[in-house]
């Protein structure tokens, strides 16, 4: 979040507040994922980050998540990223 705050390549970034429908395959149920940051930039970039321990990155869950929001930010021209403590450190 300081980052956000701090870098002059971003306009202005939300927290939680964007939800994307996906099918759970814990009980085959929808259910609403809200990724950790959306982004937008200078360069009118809309980027959409996760932010998940290096081991989660297997879990049914998670891809199931991922899946969707995938399919939703291409459909709305925006880019989505996972971040790890690989990527952050």
């Amino acid at each position: 979040m300081l980052y956000c705050d701090k870098s002059d390549q971003i306009i202005r970034w939300s927290s939680e507040e964007l939800h994307i429908p996906y099918l759970s395959p814990k009980d085959n149920q929808w259910h609403n994922y809200y990724p950790d940051f959306q982004i937008e930039t200078i360069d009118d970039r809309m980027i959409v980050v996760e932010i998940k321990p290096f081991y989660q990155m297997t879990y049914d869950v998670n891809k199931a998540k991922w899946k969707y929001a995938r399919k939703y930010c291409k459909r709305n021209d925006i880019e989505f990223i996972v971040l790890t403590e690989k990527e952050l450190f």
